[in-house]
């Protein structure tokens, strides 16, 4: 079969006729492209190098709280074979460095201005190359003196959950961040809040990781954290719980009957037996007693964070007052 198709192609080639007047086009082609690229390479052009951006004596408690660039380009014009070797054939890092001292330094900010870029730029200009710009042409950032707090992280979203399920918690971590700001900003920033999240129907506890809203002009560390919504099935749970009373005289004493009544509550199945009767206060208020009535209301002064739905049974008690003997 190898040999059936080499037999056709040579056909075919012979079968081909060349002009002759081809070679001396390709001739001329390949002298106009010779003429064209050494009058291109005369030429001015313009070339754009990037500079790794270097601040260098920077005091050790200075912190960059705003956005501070890795990287300067600076645009030159120069022939176009110097700009060709010096855009493709080099193969050094170039960086662009500048002096902590040089930069305007006021109120937290840094402000790096168009003369100090030009001056730094031409200590490292390349040899043949007349500068023009960079971009960008002008630097300003926010720093810290090292001032810096913890702050807490709060949840910055909405969750719903399939039938049947609930959202049980939000578990952040790390829970606190430190905050790195420079003064004027500083004082004003008591937590901070996750990116805005919406997830819905959710069916099983979710794992994901938010960055955080930073205040500008102030910095997070770290700027992310590591979010477990928590989402379980529900289910009804019923306990007998012990009704005290407060803001008794020294001279009285209030009975309630009953003593204890029903709470009834939502909770998820993983925290189901732990929640007991000790996790509750109920009370009556002896404020609130009137003489006509022998009926007051039961008070829910502490209960579990992590239930819902709390209902109590009954919701009033009849109670009597007594002469204290103490």
């Amino acid at each position: 079969m190898l040999t059936d198709f080499v037999k056709v192609l040579s056909r075919r080639l012979r079968l081909i006729k060349f002009d002759r007047n081809l070679p001396v086009f390709l001739l001329f082609l390949g002298l106009s492209t010779i003429f064209w690229f050494l009058q291109t390479v005369q030429e001015n052009t313009e070339v754009i190098l990037t500079y790794r951006l270097i601040i260098e004596d920077m005091p050790n408690d200075v912190v960059f709280t705003g956005d501070m660039p890795n990287e300067i380009n600076v645009t030159y014009t120069s022939k176009g074979w110097n700009a060709f070797y010096y855009k493709f054939m080099r193969n050094d890092d170039p960086e662009l460095v500048i002096n902590f001292k040089e930069v305007n330094q006021k109120s937290g900010k840094v402000i790096i201005d168009a003369n100090t870029l030009r001056r730094a730029v031409l200590r490292h200009k390349p040899q043949g190359m007349t500068y023009k710009a960079t971009s960008p042409a002008k630097i300003e950032t926010f720093y810290s003196n090292g001032q810096h707090k913890r702050v807490p992280v709060l949840f910055n979203g909405r969750v719903t959950t399939t039938a049947g399920r609930y959202q049980c918690g939000t578990i952040l971590l790390p829970d606190s961040v430190d905050i790195y700001a420079p003064k004027h900003i500083y004082g004003s920033i008591n937590h901070i809040k996750t990116e805005n999240v919406t997830y819905t129907d959710l069916e099983d506890t979710l794992q994901t990781r938010l960055a955080l809203l930073v205040p500008r002009g102030a910095k997070a560390i770290p700027d992310s954290v590591d979010a477990n919504i928590c989402v379980d099935i529900f289910t009804d749970k019923t306990l007998q719980v012990t009704v005290y009373s407060e803001n008794v005289p020294h001279n009285k004493l209030i009975r309630t009957f009953p003593l204890k009544v029903s709470v009834t509550f939502l909770v998820s199945a993983t925290l189901y037996n732990e929640i007991t009767a000790d996790d509750f206060l109920l009370a009556i208020d002896y404020n609130e007693l009137k003489a006509d009535s022998k009926r007051c209301r039961v008070h829910v002064r502490q209960k579990p964070k992590n239930i819902r739905n709390l209902r109590i049974s009954p919701e009033t008690i009849e109670y009597i007052i007594e002469q204290s003997n103490e």
